[in-house]
């Protein structure tokens, strides 16, 4: 199996992970805070570092399965985040010599769009929205959570940026 297939079995598996852990019971009493979005995390970081590894599909669908089983509305959230994606990813070319907090700034950006535009289709559809509150500590979170993400992934899973030689001009490995 070559690696790059190895590392889109595991973006899937870390994230059916992270969705299990959010699933279970640990408190019985409700948050007054909202947990980070780890998936939307993961998802932009390897898409800004590595975007063969994250495919469109891959991304649609553990996001799809979030939204069902989060019982947010199916497919809205997927789409939005399918879409920074894919977007980082046509960028990753341009990204590849950035300095990290451009970098930082970038993937904010896009979590950011996602967090507007995910509000605006639920008022546009009259779809009841979660607290405000709760969306800015849920972004902040995830915001500041991205350096972790990023370091988890360059030295634990090896996901690190492409060397200028390492790709072809289509961002496919060598």
């Amino acid at each position: 199996m070559s690696r790059v297939w190895m590392m889109r079995a595991l973006y899937i598996a870390l994230s059916l992970a992270i969705i299990f852990l959010h699933l279970l019971p640990l408190a019985s009493a409700p948050s007054t805070w909202a947990p980070p979005d780890w998936i939307m995390a993961l998802s932009l970081a390897w898409a800004m570092r590595r975007p063969e590894y994250v495919p469109a599909l891959s991304v649609g669908g553990i996001v799809l399965l979030a939204d069902l089983l989060f019982q947010r509305p199916p497919g809205l959230s997927a789409a939005l985040v399918v879409i920074a994606a894919e977007t980082l990813r046509t960028r990753a070319i341009a990204n590849r010599d950035l300095p990290y907090l451009v970098e930082w700034a970038t993937v904010a950006g896009m979590m950011i769009a996602v967090a507007v535009s995910l509000r605006l289709l639920l008022a546009i559809f009259f779809i009841p929205a979660p607290a405000l509150s709760l969306v800015l500590i849920q972004l902040g979170m995830t915001i500041a959570l991205y350096p972790v993400v990023v370091v988890i992934s360059h030295f634990v899973f090896n996901v690190r940026r492409a060397a200028p030689g390492e790709v072809d001009s289509l961002g496919h490995r060598l």
